[in-house]
């Protein structure tokens, strides 16, 4: 009997209980404290013939200006650049990334080339979409992986070998300037927007700092946005001396209950379930059968008379036979939950690529309280 696999259920199944109790800091962060997309283009070095070819046009002219750039002229343009591969560079730059400080970046092949394994980046300068240069970035590549060829059709590949990996081997070379914490108003934005989760949220902030004299410091004024009025904290002569980045340490420390959309995603390819704990299903019947359709291939070969020049002939001849497998009803109650409905799924006898089709009948029927996403 095939069974299907609850993954991962995010709540514990306590009656309808569908808040979690969170910390601020991992479902929330400050508004403007973004990470910075970071690209450029460069070349890589060293390979065993694994790179572009004479074919890549754009990889032959950064070679041809690189060197003129180093004060050597190249007359003769038809060269073989196996060795050298055209890669894009990315790379995050956190917030409060400090001139100096090292980051990770991943190297992509541009071109045509092979493998970059054993491969060495030379110096790239890496630039934010508006155009600055906030990094440069050089060193040996990654790629965690082989891919040996012959030269006919032998190839033993492991992983890819096109993309790599540097470990530090990006400095940054310009701070990324972030204004937001020179304002007393700072905002908070959920990573999940929900206008209940939003108001315990600021509920839980008022309830830790309570002013002298009362006054709102938190307010959620959207789903996803809480605004925080440092001023006030400040003009609280018992807290008068909190710094900015105290105060944000002990908010995003707070903890508070998280409400969460009941879901249900079904991964058909795979056959698995997520689901939360808060899904509940009203009273509904099931009954699932299946049908099994099996065609056996049986040829018949007839041979032709001795000395009567004739050919061996085949003759094709299929047998196709129907089965179809019935199952009892089964009821779930008002009460049950995502565990009682596996349950129910399994005693069906249901194969995981059925479940889907059970899934979207039970919520066409209504019965389903939650969203279905199907991947």
């Amino acid at each position: 009997m095939n069974r299907i696999t609850l993954l991962l259920s995010i709540c514990l199944i306590v009656g309808s209980i569908s808040a979690q109790n969170v910390r601020i800091k991992d479902v929330a962060s400050i508004t403007g404290l973004e990470d910075v997309q970071l690209v450029g283009y460069g070349l890589v070095v060293g390979l065993a013939g694994t790179g572009d070819k004479s074919q890549t046009v754009f990889t032959e002219q950064t070679i041809i200006n690189m060197l003129k750039n180093m004060g050597i002229e190249i007359q003769d343009k038809n060269m073989r650049i196996r060795n050298v591969a055209s890669v894009m560079v990315t790379g995050t730059l956190t917030p409060f990334k400090r001139k100096g400080t090292r980051f990770d970046i991943t190297v992509s092949s541009l071109g045509d080339a092979t493998s970059l394994e054993g491969g060495t980046l030379i110096i790239t300068p890496l630039q934010g979409g508006d155009g600055t240069i906030y990094a440069t970035c050089q060193g040996p590549i990654a790629t965690g992986g082989y891919d040996i060829r012959d030269n006919g059709l032998n190839r033993i590949k492991k992983n890819h070998t096109l993309v790599g990996r540097i470990p530090g081997g990006a400095i940054v070379q310009k701070e990324y300037e972030f204004n937001v914490l020179d304002n007393k108003e700072l905002s908070l934005s959920l990573s999940n927007p929900d206008f209940s989760s939003a108001v315990a949220m600021s509920d839980a902030i008022n309830n830790e700092f309570g002013t002298n004299p009362p006054s709102v410091l938190a307010k959620a004024v959207d789903a996803s946005t809480i605004v925080l009025d440092y001023s006030l904290v400040t003009g609280d002569t018992t807290k008068r001396y909190m710094s900015l980045v105290e105060f944000i340490s002990r908010v995003e420390n707070l903890t508070f209950n998280v409400y969460s959309q009941a879901k249900v995603v079904v991964n058909e390819r795979t056959g698995t379930i997520v689901a939360g704990g808060s899904v509940k299903i009203s009273e509904v019947a099931v009954s699932h059968g299946s049908v099994k359709v099996e065609i056996v291939s049986k040829p018949e070969v007839i041979q032709p008379q001795p000395f009567t020049m004739g050919q061996t002939a085949s003759i094709p001849n299929s047998e196709l036979a129907v089965e179809e497998k019935d199952t009892d009803m089964v009821v779930l109650d008002q009460t049950t939950t995502v565990s009682d409905l596996a349950q129910a799924l399994n005693s069906l006898g249901v194969a995981p690529r059925d479940v889907i089709q059970i899934l979207q009948a039970i919520k066409e029927a209504g019965a389903l309280q939650a969203q279905l996403v199907i991947m």
